[in-house]
């Protein structure tokens, strides 16, 4: 991989449940690693298809005013930078991480994550989902 920028590390939708609900199994360590960023200065970089699965979940989970209301918080937290994903990245990422690895469950939000991690030159993210360390990326510890 290219050069890394260690001010930034992309945040996936398994963080954003693990923070989001106190009973989830790595809500723990998700809430030390959210301050460790927090600490030293990084942003946390993520799409809007993210966004869009973790808002489902939580209108699954919990009701429509707190699936509002948090997704809102995010938006408006500078700690977050959130990316659009036009579908030109959302091809590319399909061909060069769901056809590559054909042998993984990838979703395509997942596909997305991994380009715009490789495009943006962020090694790392904090995320619960192995399928980062699969392809090659680092989880925040």
């Amino acid at each position: 991989m290219a050069a890394v920028r260690k001010s930034r590390a992309l945040i996936d939708t398994s963080a954003l449940l693990a923070l989001a609900n106190p009973r989830d199994q790595y809500h723990t360590r998700a809430v030390q690693i959210a301050g460790s960023v927090v600490q030293s200065g990084r942003r946390l970089v993520g799409t809007t298809l993210i966004l869009a699965e973790f808002q489902a979940h939580l209108l699954y989970r919990t009701d429509t005013a707190r699936a509002r209301s948090v997704v809102s918080a995010l938006f408006d937290d500078p700690l977050y930078e959130w990316l659009d994903v036009p579908a030109d990245l959302a091809r590319a990422a399909f061909s060069a991480w769901i056809e590559k690895y054909h042998d993984q469950r990838l979703s395509l939000t997942d596909a997305v994550s991994f380009e715009v991690m490789a495009r943006q030159r962020i090694d790392e993210a904090f995320a619960f989902d192995q399928h980062f360390v699969t392809v090659g990326f680092r989880q925040l510890a």
